[in-house]
């Protein structure tokens, strides 16, 4: 017989390594949510009517760069062809585009150049549909009119 001792392993258990700390933020996520929601108002707004156009409100904060790209290109272009081809076909081809096996970042230069390229153009859109639109969809400036959304009164105010 042959006397065998066994190997260290490199591994940790799931539970309780990895499942408490992930259960602690759940349970902090949701007392926080909880908190927020009671501290802050979210009122419905009136029955909308349809004999009466109301000035164009603003979407919310992750569709302003979408309705930003509406009020300068043709909504079949704006609205189709920009976020269907060019968002989600062409960030699903990248990693065919890009065949390095390298998990370096320095590596990876056209995937990051791609990534980076759509971040920052979703990202100007949205930052501008947010600070440098105001009522009616003008433009403002926010260090002279202040930000604009069309019902943030109703749910800033604490009760």
């Amino acid at each position: 017989m042959q006397k065998t001792t066994a190997e260290p392993v490199d591994k940790v258990n799931t539970w309780p390594h990895l499942m408490l700390p992930e259960f602690v933020a759940l349970m902090s996520m949701t007392a926080f949510l909880i908190l927020l929601s009671s501290i802050l108002q979210a009122p419905l707004l009136p029955e909308a009517n349809p004999n009466v156009t109301p000035n164009p409100s603003k979407a919310p904060w992750y569709f302003l760069g979408l309705q930003e790209a509406l009020s300068y290109w043709d909504p079949q272009i704006a609205g189709v062809l920009v976020p269907g081809v060019a968002g989600i076909l062409g960030l699903m081809s990248i990693p065919y585009l890009d065949r390095n096996p390298s998990n370096k970042p320095s590596d990876r230069k056209f995937a990051i150049m791609m990534w980076t390229f759509f971040l920052c153009g979703a990202s100007i859109l949205t930052i501008i549909g947010v600070l440098f639109r105001g009522p009616g969809w003008n433009w403002t400036y926010p260090w002279i009119d202040g930000i604009w959304f069309d019902d943030m009164l109703d749910w800033i105010h604490f009760e």
